[in-house]
C-alpha cells in the first residue's frame, strides 16, 4: 500500500508522466480523468480532510488561511474577468478565461508538496487554504461560470451542488469535532486512512490525464497569457496577502505555494458543463500543470525558505 508519508515528490512526477502518456497514445482519454477526478473529490479527499486534521493543532492564524485564500482568488479573477473584455472576447471565452485563472490546484499540486516537504502539519494548512478557495469556487466562480456558458442552470442547482459537496461535509464533520475536544475513533480511523492515501497517487494520475497538447496547439497567445496572471499574478498578490494578515511560518508558506500554483483540473468540468470555451480553460491548465511540473524539484527547497523568512 502506497503511503504519502513516505513518498517523495519524484514519485508525484511519475504518476503524472504516466498519466500524460496514456492520454497521448490514446489509452486513456478526457473521460477517464474526469471519472477519476469525481472518485477523488468524492471518495478519498473527504478521508485526506478527515485524517489530516484529525491530530493537528492549529496555530492562532489558522483561521486566517481560508481568508487568504478568498483575498488572492477574488482579486486575480476579477483582472482576468476585466482583461477578457478589454481583448472583446466572446462571452464563453470570458468566463473560461476567469474560471481558469481563479482556480487555484490546491488539492491535486500543493497538497502533495506540502505534505512531502512539511508533513501531516503541512498538508493540514492545504487543507485550510482549500476550505476558502472549494467555497469560493462553488459560491462565485461556478456561479459565474454558468451566467457566462451556454449551458445554463439556476441557482437552486448552484446551491445543491455546495451542499452535497462532500469534502465540505468532510471539513465540516472535522471542525466541529475539533472545536468539541473529539477525536476520530481508532476504528473508523483506520478504515480511513489507507483511503486517505490514494488522494495523491489518484491526482497526480488525473494530472496526467489532463494534458491536452491539441488544445494547447488552438490556443496559444491566449493560453500563455492565462498562466502567467494564474501563476506569475497569483504569486505577487498571495505575497500582499500574507503580508496583510501578518503570517509567519507554515501558514505563510502554504499562503504563497498555493497563490502561485496552477489551474484546478476541476475547472475543465465546469467549463464543460456550463459551456464555457472548453479548448481555453483546458490550454490554460494543460499549460500550466507542465510548468508547474518543470518547476516541482525547486518546490520544497522553495517551501522550506518561506517557512524562514519573515
Amino acid at each position: 500500500m502506497f503511503s504519502p508519508e513516505s513518498s517523495p515528490l519524484s514519485l508525484f512526477l511519475l504518476l503524472f508522466v504516466m498519466g500524460a502518456g496514456l492520454r497521448l497514445f490514446g489509452l486513456l482519454g478526457k473521460r477517464h480523468a474526469e471519472r477519476l477526478g469525481t472518485f477523488v473529490f468524492s471518495i478519498t479527499l473527504p478521508a485526506t480532510i478527515l485524517v489530516s486534521l484529525d491530530r493537528v493543532t492549529f496555530s492562532p492564524a489558522a483561521w486566517k488561511l481560508p481568508l487568504a485564500a478568498w483575498l488572492v482568488t477574488v482579486p486575480i479573477a476579477s483582472i482576468a474577468w476585466l482583461l477578457a473584455r478589454f481583448l472583446a472576447l466572446e462571452r464563453p471565452t470570458q468566463g473560461g478565461f476567469a474560471l481558469a485563472v481563479g482556480s487555484i490546484n490546491s488539492i491535486y499540486f500543493a497538497f502533495p508538496v506540502m505534505l512531502a516537504t512539511f508533513g501531516e502539519e503541512g498538508l493540514a494548512r492545504a487543507i485550510l487554504f482549500d476550505l476558502g478557495q472549494t467555497t469560493l469556487t462553488l459560491t462565485v466562480l461556478y456561479p459565474m461560470a454558468l451566467r457566462h456558458g451556454t449551458g445554463g442552470a439556476s441557482s437552486i442547482r448552484t446551491l445543491r451542488r455546495l451542499v452535497a459537496s462532500p469534502p465540505l461535509w468532510a471539513l465540516t464533520a472535522i471542525v466541529s469535532m475539533k472545536v468539541s475536544g473529539l477525536h476520530l475513533p481508532d476504528g473508523l480511523r483506520s478504515i480511513l486512512t489507507p483511503v486517505h492515501w490514494l488522494t495523491i497517487p489518484l491526482a497526480s494520475l488525473v494530472l496526467g490525464l489532463s494534458i491536452s497538447i491539441h488544445a494547447l496547439r488552438k490556443t496559444w497567445p491566449l493560453t500563455s497569457l492565462g498562466v502567467a496572471l494564474r501563476m506569475g499574478g497569483g504569486l505577487l498578490i498571495g505575497w500582499a496577502v500574507a503580508a496583510l494578515l501578518g503570517l509567519t511560518g507554515l501558514e505563510r508558506a502554504a499562503v504563497l505555494l498555493i497563490a502561485g500554483m496552477p489551474s484546478a483540473v476541476m475547472a475543465v468540468i465546469f467549463a464543460t458543463e456550463a459551456g464555457l470555451d472548453e479548448d481555453l480553460v483546458a490550454s490554460i491548465v494543460a499549460l500550466s500543470i507542465c510548468l508547474g511540473v518543470a518547476l516541482l524539484p525547486w518546490l520544497s527547497t522553495l517551501a522550506r525558505m518561506l517557512v524562514g523568512s519573515a
